[in-house]
């Protein structure tokens, strides 16, 4: 009779820690038991010494119960610890995946990951990286979800989930997502700048400066935001703070070529011709052959009155899809006028 009552509690407890029933720490639960386990002894040992077989079978029955559920836990510790640690080391893997440029085998990994934890918010975020790199707009988006899910207040997740749906062409779900990030992290500059470029693909210019603008006060070194500083600034007719967004950005990352193309643009607006001509021959050095960056210089010769050199640099910019009407009707004009 006891060995049928102890196998199936035995069986019960094995149910209950497969389903997540158990509620408790399991190693806690484990003392718990051992102690309880100790005191049993203790007590068996006095029903013995004092004659008490009635007692001493009650306990002896409650001894084994509580070595089934000992060996049960452990058992399930076991599984436990086998399944964090292949969870890190997948989630390690897809790191270094990551991290070398393999993107595929990176998700492949985290999702492997996710296989023996899935109730980790840093692993589905790093899935929801990887697939984003990959191009995987609606996958990456799901995992970004799921770690906002385990964790509620996960800014580096909505900020990933506002790249996402910006990439997607959803401009108003990305500013909210970028707005959740910072209702998490008031400090968080690159959730700034993305609101920054949302509101520049939106035309609202202002909004698009003051974002850029909090993202350089909380993060001087962010030469994306300057040098998008500087586009804004420039779409508002502020042609010498662009000047001088452009010339922080360039301080802080000198080989970055748009930010000397949109010096090159800003200047040209302000009238300031030999600096433009600078800023673009800075854009060629960092970007070999670009037209937009010729078209500036020409734009500026033009105006200096040199129109050899403004033809020869517009000339530059016929073999460009996106440069050549312009180009070519600058050097109708020029060559009307002879």
């Amino acid at each position: 009779m006891i060995l049928i009552r102890s196998a199936a509690l035995l069986v019960l407890i094995s149910l209950m820690v497969s389903v997540g029933l158990a509620q408790n720490d399991p190693n806690e639960e484990l003392q718990s038991l051992l102690n309880r386990r100790g005191e049993l002894k203790t007590e068996m040992e006095a029903a013995n010494q004092a004659g008490d077989h009635d007692k001493y079978n009650q306990l002896l029955e409650e001894w084994e119960s509580v070595s089934e559920q000992i060996k049960a836990l452990n058992e399930q510790i076991s599984k436990d610890i086998e399944a964090r640690n292949n969870a890190v080391k997948f989630y390690n893997e897809g790191k270094k995946f990551y991290q070398q440029g393999k993107t595929t085998q990176a998700v492949e990994s985290f999702r492997k990951s996710l296989e023996y934890d899935a109730q980790n918010p840093r692993t589905y975020y790093m899935l929801g990286v990887a697939q984003y790199k990959a191009r995987d707009y609606p996958g990456a988006l799901t995992s970004f979800d799921n770690a906002i899910s385990l964790k509620s207040g996960y800014a580096e997740a909505y900020y990933m989930r506002g790249c996402v749906l910006q990439k997607m062409g959803k401009d108003s779900e990305a500013l909210k997502a970028y707005q959740d990030a910072i209702t998490h992290n008031p400090s968080y500059a690159k959730a700034y700048f993305g609101m920054g470029s949302v509101y520049l693909d939106m035309n609202k210019n202002s909004d698009a400066v003051e974002a850029f603008r909090t993202a350089t006060e909380l993060d001087p070194k962010h030469y994306l935001a300057f040098t998008s500083l500087a586009q804004a600034l420039s779409k508002q007719g502020k042609f010498n703070e662009a000047i001088k967004a452009a010339d922080a950005a360039i301080a802080i990352k000198p080989s970055y070529w748009k930010s000397y193309y949109l010096k090159a643009m800003a200047a040209n607006k302000a009238g300031k011709f030999q600096l433009a001509i600078d800023a673009g021959e800075g854009c060629l050095k960092y970007k070999a052959n670009y037209a937009g960056a010729y078209f500036e210089i020409a734009q500026a010769y033009q105006a200096l009155g040199n129109k050899t050199k403004a033809l020869e640099n517009y000339k530059k910019c016929l073999n460009d899809r996106q440069w050549r009407p312009n180009a070519e009707h600058q050097i109708k004009i020029l060559e009307e006028e002879g």
